[in-house]
C-alpha cells in the first residue's frame, strides 16, 4: 500500500459511484483519507509508514504529493477519466472518501489550510 495505491483507489471508488474527481479534488481526498486513518486508527503505524511513502507539499491550494499531481495534471480542472479500481487494502476508508468526494473540493482546500493534527 502505498500513496500511488491510495490515489488509484479513491478515483476507483469515485468511478464506482459515478461521482467525478478532478486532480485538485483527488489531493484533498487523498489528504483527508489519511487524516482519518491516522485520528481513527484505520491502520497499524507500520501500515501508515508504508502508504504515506511520499510527503505532501504545502501549496496554494493546500496540501499536493507532487508525483500523483504530475500523474494526473494533464486533466487540469476536468474529471480523472482514466480507468482504477478500488482496493480492498483501503476499504476501511471508503464511508469517509465518499463523503469527501461530495463535498465541494474548494470547502476542502479552506479546511485544509485550517486542518491541526
Amino acid at each position: 500500500m502505498t500513496m500511488e495505491d491510495l490515489a488509484h483507489h479513491i478515483i476507483g471508488i469515485a468511478q464506482e459511484k459515478n461521482l467525478p474527481i478532478t486532480n485538485l479534488q483527488l489531493q484533498k481526498v487523498m489528504f483527508f483519507s489519511l487524516k482519518d486513518a491516522i485520528v481513527n486508527h484505520r491502520f497499524s503505524e507500520s501500515a501508515l509508514m508504508r502508504i504515506y511513502d511520499k510527503p505532501f507539499l504545502v501549496w496554494r491550494y493546500g496540501p499536493v504529493e507532487k508525483d500523483i499531481y504530475d500523474e494526473y495534471r494533464i486533466y487540469g480542472a476536468d474529471p480523472i477519466i482514466e480507468p482504477n479500481k478500488s482496493n480492498s487494502d483501503f476499504e476501511s476508508l471508503n464511508e469517509k472518501i465518499i463523503s469527501l468526494l461530495e463535498e465541494d473540493p474548494f470547502e476542502l482546500v479552506q479546511q485544509s489550510h485550517d486542518v491541526t493534527f
